[in-house]
């Protein structure tokens, strides 16, 4: 019963049709799946509409609204904020391409807290479960896809899925709401996983590849770094970095972004200028990035990996060398 007055106090609030998109104060915005804002609707994977505040039922938060390409509802919430970058607040409810309700909750200053309901595709209960301190989930409740209970008042059997629920991605026992023993996963195709827990704790942690190779970590994702940490990277830029004839001459100042690569054993390539300002600050700030040491590379799930940065390198500074 709880869960129904939910649902129809959340339609009762936010529900407005896709028509309402040009209201004034109204703004649009259109996404990929990374949320990155592109140029046209039709290169969109979704779009985001923004409205002004119900001041009948909360003056302070701006009525969000997110859709798929073909109009139908996929998210519906509530924000502090009303630009890209959203402070969710409030109920919140899902919903799948298919028009069933994918999950339903709450926010707080952006973050989700106390609990969630997640459905299948089929519009049968997936799970319950609570967010506690410091994003710590608490399972509480799990079933199939055709409403056999999995585990049920923290106790049993719990199964994640991939985003498309095609696929089984994790799934182990849980005991009084935590995990507990060996929980299995899939990283792809060719790389599994297993955690220990106690008491929702992880004891142990290693992946599989299909080779049979393991490889133990404590970190599932471990960024690529610069010899030495930041402070050494910055160092390297100065000592190396001379300012240009032309932008001296020019008085150019400002930041050329630069792109690169560092690949599984540290290397730094494909390095290029994606935006520039001209002068030789271009050319000089690609020169230097290439003169890169190699780094120490990054890894998921212990095994190392080719990763992408983007960094600003700034010219007109009294520090850069002449």
């Amino acid at each position: 019963m709880m869960l129904k007055s939910l649902f129809l106090f959340i339609l009762c609030l936010f529900v407005i049709d896709a028509a309402f998109a040009q209201k004034r104060d109204t703004t649009v915005y259109y996404l990929n799946t990374a949320g990155k804002v592109v140029s046209t609707k039709d290169s969109a994977d979704y779009f985001l509409v923004i409205l002004p505040p119900d001041t009948s039922v909360d003056k302070s938060l701006f009525v969000v609204n997110e859709y798929y390409p073909n109009g139908r509802i996929k998210l519906i919430t509530g924000s502090k904020t009303n630009n890209l970058d959203l402070k969710f607040q409030g109920s919140y409810i899902g919903y799948f391409p298919n028009g069933h309700k994918k999950n339903i909750g709450n926010y707080d200053n952006g973050e989700p807290v106390g609990d969630v309901v997640e459905y299948y595709p089929n519009g049968k209960l997936y799970n319950i479960k609570t967010y506690m301190q410091e994003k710590k989930l608490k399972y509480l409740e799990c079933r199939d896809s055709i409403g056999a209970v999995l585990a049920e008042n923290g106790n049993g059997k719990w199964v994640g899925f991939d985003g498309t629920f095609n696929k089984v991605d994790v799934e182990g026992q849980i005991n009084n709401g935590l995990e507990e023993g060996e929980w299995h996963g899939r990283i792809n195709d060719s790389v599994n996983f297993v955690y220990v827990y106690k008491e929702g704790h992880i004891v142990s942690s290693k992946s599989i590849e299909k080779s049979g190779v393991e490889h133990i970590f404590t970190q599932k994702e471990v960024l690529p770094k610069f010899k030495g940490g930041i402070d050494a990277f910055n160092k390297f830029l100065m000592h190396n970095i001379h300012y240009p004839y032309d932008a001296k001459v020019n008085n150019t100042r400002g930041r050329v972004i630069v792109t690169f690569a560092i690949d599984k054993d540290g290397t730094l390539n494909e390095a290029k200028v994606v935006r520039g300002i001209g002068d030789g600050c271009d050319e000089e700030a690609l020169r230097v990035i290439k003169l890169s040491p190699a780094w120490i590379p990054g890894y998921q799930y212990g095994i190392p990996v080719r990763a992408l940065f983007s960094i600003p390198i700034a010219f007109g500074m009294t520090q850069i060398r002449e």
